[in-house]
């Protein structure tokens, strides 16, 4: 590693360094460091691998400093050629530029980081899979200048400032289409929303669904244009809902569709949460993962962060299942799912963290958000349920949430399965057993 130039930069103008980069941060980006002021500075650089040496303008205003790639001096042997031309700009694909190998290495790394207080068998690795037309679901963002011109995209990288991308690889190809319709659909409008691409029913063809939350004006001819677009069968079905407006408006059937945990179709809620691709890779580990954990053995099995019933249509066929889901919608989808298949389950509409399990299940599952479920188990530590199986998208909170459990339950598996390739995001299934006294 070398630096140009000498002295402090206090908040100052960034400055042009040559920077080696050692390693990978749990967020995705190089790590390197040089001196600064008489001290090693960190410098956090995105889109870099671990060996690639940069020439990057850094900016000491924080800590860790932050650098922008200006150019690769000397490329490391973990990094391919980013397949999209997009990459740099757009914030999406963080690790496009890094072969599958080291995808998986680094998540292997960053999961090992955040569980490093606790004791856990080594963590098996699903199969890496190509993301190329991949992605079943998108969250874009769109905006209308003064004129009423669309700009409709992703965020750009470390800003809310969107993108627009000629075409998405990572996309199915019935979304991209879609993606690349909105701003002529939402043409004239005012103000700023978000939209959601799903693919709708199951068939010989399936259509993109959107769901729209608009703050500010959607004129008459958005909804003209709607219209037409669901007639010709462009589109599924579109939910349209402004702001202060008491519902959405409805055209055509804009029920999302992906496949459950039993392959069968799975309806989700309209601009409800759900996994960003098809991929069966989660939900098989899932399965067996719950299998090995009952043994044979029947009972309560309590699913919390059930949402539309993705686990839940397998869960039911193992014990007397109660799911705990916060969304009004996504619970009315599960028992849609559930009956559709002849399933019986107790639904509750409710906060996961209001629950008081006292039936000692056999089975506790969890699936939260990204912030985890520090509550749960906080409230489950001494060990209520005979075993959790403990679903997570943030490595961070769950060796947080794990700290806790190891107060009554000792690590039995860790799963990594790679749901998201190109990305930094990865999922994880720890299962857990109560400790034998």
């Amino acid at each position: 590693m070398s630096s140009r130039g000498n002295g402090r930069n206090k908040g100052g103008p960034a400055r042009r360094l040559d920077v080696t980069v050692s390693r990978l941060a749990s967020s995705g980006v190089g790590v390197g460091h040089v001196q600064e002021g008489g001290e090693s500075r960190a410098v956090f650089i995105p889109r870099t691998a671990g060996g690639d040496v940069v020439s990057c303008e850094v900016d000491f205003a924080t800590r860790p400093a932050r650098g922008r790639m200006v150019s690769l001096l000397t490329a490391s042997a973990d990094r391919v050629e980013p397949t999209c031309e997009s990459f740099g700009t757009c914030g999406g694909c963080d690790f496009l530029h890094l072969s599958g190998e080291a995808q998986m290495r680094a998540h292997q790394q960053r999961v090992l980081g955040a569980l490093r207080d606790l004791q856990h068998p080594p963590p098996t690795l699903a199969p890496f899979t190509p993301s190329a037309g991949a992605r079943t679901r998108a969250r874009l963002h769109v905006a209308a200048d003064k004129r009423g011109r669309i700009t409709c995209g992703f965020f750009q990288e470390g800003s809310h400032d969107v993108v627009s991308v000629r075409s998405c690889a990572a996309l199915d190809p019935a979304l991209d289409r879609a993606r690349a319709e909105l701003p002529a659909l939402l043409a004239s409008a005012k103000g700023k929303g978000e939209a959601l691409l799903a693919l709708g029913a199951f068939g010989d063809i399936r259509r993109p669904v959107l769901s729209l939350s608009w703050d500010g004006e959607l004129p008459r001819a958005v909804y003209a244009r709607v219209e037409t677009a669901v007639t010709e069968r462009r589109f599924a079905g579109v939910r349209l809902l402004e702001k202060g407006a008491a519902r959405p408006s409805i055209v055509g059937d804009p029920t999302p569709y992906t496949r459950g945990a039993d392959g069968a179709p799975l309806a989700l809620a309209p601009g409800g949460f759900a996994q960003a691709t098809e991929s069966p890779a989660l939900a098989a580990v899932v399965v067996a993962r719950a299998k090995e954990l009952l043994g044979g053995r029947t009972g309560k099995i309590v699913e919390l962060y059930a949402g539309a019933g993705n686990f839940s249509v397998v869960l039911a066929t193992m014990g007397a299942l109660t799911t705990v889901e916060v969304s009004a919608e996504a619970c009315e989808k599960a028992r849609e799912n559930l009956r559709a298949r002849g399933l019986v389950c107790d639904v509750k509409q409710g906060e996961a963290e209001a629950l008081r399990v006292t039936e000692k299940p056999e089975l506790l599952v969890l699936d939260p958000p990204r912030t985890g479920a520090r509550a749960v188990a906080e409230a489950n530590a001494r060990g209520v349920a005979r075993s959790i199986l403990y679903v997570s998208c943030d490595p961070e909170t769950l060796g947080r949430d794990l700290v806790i459990l190891a107060q009554g339950y000792d690590v039995r598996s860790l799963d990594i399965v790679p749901c998201f390739p190109d990305t930094s995001h990865v999922e994880v299934v720890c299962a857990l057993e109560k400790k034998r006294r």
